[in-house]
């Protein structure tokens, strides 16, 4: 323990230390592997705070400015992944210019949460001359583990919880909606380790890996889960009987997951109480009886198609959804004013129009076709692509602080490790 104290100790001298001399390509690793421990550090920080990713993500930046070599990271960006993620945000940057009536500051408000795609490219390139990118999802796993025990107990005695909400029980930070999307990650990506390490004859890994997967998904399932993740959890379940089983194993999977759905909905009042109040809601929403979140988001999607209609090409602007969808709040009756229409696709095409949706549909599926190979790490970078589509329905999670760094962390780290494993593969040599 003292050695490796030690060597870490060291690491950090040489890294802020030694910027010529014989020791430079010592120096050069060093701040690379420093560079890399605050995305390490950001992952574990995710689940239980903003600040702590921010605070990492601004000192991997400065990192990654102190070793890159533009050359190189130039190569790096024609990569798809990298180029499409560009592409929404150049559009974002133009799309300031024709915002009319928008203050400058309404503007750029707009562009902030596409600026974290950026972080796409610098981390493919940083990962695509690494293999500790297993790490940073070592640490979120480990994170997310860490939260879910204590979700457990925050159920059970409310007042450990760290932000108490009387109508979140078992959810002790943030909210119930970032919880489920980590837990859900979480449990699929380490139910991809334990397949694999099983066919290997790593059994009490596999077994590790499969007892925290189901226990996280138990969580969901009895103690607090999001009404999206209802949606996304059973197709990401399908598509990985698809990848891990033979084909009849997979045609007996698929009604055997039917079962323990029913199964669960039978025992667990949580799944009943969120699938019978939505159904509930959109039934008082349609008769008008009274506001709720179905009722807001119809509303919102029926304003936001409007909008739309009105600039269907290029939209009205960065930043303009939050000011259209708001402006007439105060007309309307116990309407809230929600600048977000809680719609990934929608809230592109106000700000971008139909320019907006290729860009968007044009990433995503360039991030789809990156990660369709085998191996543990294309199933993470795939799964979090699907998981971000599917609940991009029903909320703008791309756009949205948790889930957005989650799909940026998942895809670039996965897309630069799989780049890395392409680059160092032997070549087959040609004929003369």
């Amino acid at each position: 323990m003292y050695a490796v104290v030690k060597r870490e100790l060291t690491d950090v001298w040489i890294g802020f230390c030694v910027w010529t001399g014989p020791n430079r390509g010592a120096a050069q690793a060093a701040r690379r592997k420093g560079t890399e421990n605050f995305a390490i550090i950001g992952a574990a920080g995710l689940p239980w705070s903003t600040s702590v990713i921010s605070i990492c993500g601004l000192a991997f930046l400065l990192g990654f400015l102190s070793t890159v070599k533009p050359a190189d990271f130039f190569r790096s960006v024609k990569h798809p992944a990298s180029l499409t993620a560009l592409a929404v945000c150049i559009l974002a940057l133009l799309g300031l210019f024709w915002a009319d009536g928008l203050t400058w500051s309404e503007r750029f408000r707009g562009i902030t949460p596409m600026a974290k795609l950026l972080g796409i490219p610098i981390l493919i390139y940083q990962f695509s001359q690494s293999d500790r990118g297993r790490y940073v999802f070592y640490a979120f796993a480990a994170s997310c583990a860490v939260l879910m025990l204590y979700s457990w107990i925050a159920l059970y005695w409310p007042g450990a919880s760290i932000h108490y909400k009387a109508d979140q029980p078992g959810v002790p930070v943030k909210n119930y909606i970032d919880q489920s999307q980590g837990f859900v990650f979480c449990a699929f990506a380490l139910a991809a380790i334990a397949a694999e390490t099983f066919r290997r004859g790593r059994r009490a890994l596999a077994i590790s890996c499969a007892i925290i997967a189901i226990a996280l998904l138990a969580n969901l399932a009895f103690v607090n889960v999001a009404r999206t993740a209802l949606v996304y959890s059973p197709i990401l379940a399908v598509l990985f009987a698809y990848r891990y089983l033979e084909r009849r194993q997979f045609w007996i999977a698929c009604p055997a997951l039917l079962a323990v759905l029913a199964g669960l909905w039978m025992t667990s009042p949580n799944l009943q109480n969120k699938v019978t109040a939505a159904f509930t809601q959109y039934k008082l929403a349609q008769q008008g009886q009274e506001t709720n979140s179905v009722g807001q988001r119809l509303e919102l999607w029926e304003k936001s198609i409007a909008l739309f209609k009105s600039a269907p090409i290029i939209g009205h602007g960065t930043g303009s959804a939050r000011v259209l969808l708001t402006r007439d709040a105060p007309k309307l009756t116990d309407a809230p004013a929600i600048g977000n229409p809680h719609n990934q696709t929608l809230l592109f095409v106000i700000q971008w129009g139909i320019l907006g949706a290729l860009a968007l549909y044009a990433m995503w599926i360039a991030h789809l076709m990156t990660f369709r190979g085998d191996g543990v790490v294309a199933w993470i970078g795939m799964m979090a692509v699907v998981q971000n589509i599917l609940s991009s329905l029903f909320n703008s999670h791309l756009s949205d602080f948790y889930q957005g760094w989650l799909y940026v962390l998942a895809v670039g780290i996965a897309a630069g490790t799989l780049r890395k494993t392409t680059d160092t593969q032997p070549r087959s040599p040609t004929a003369a």
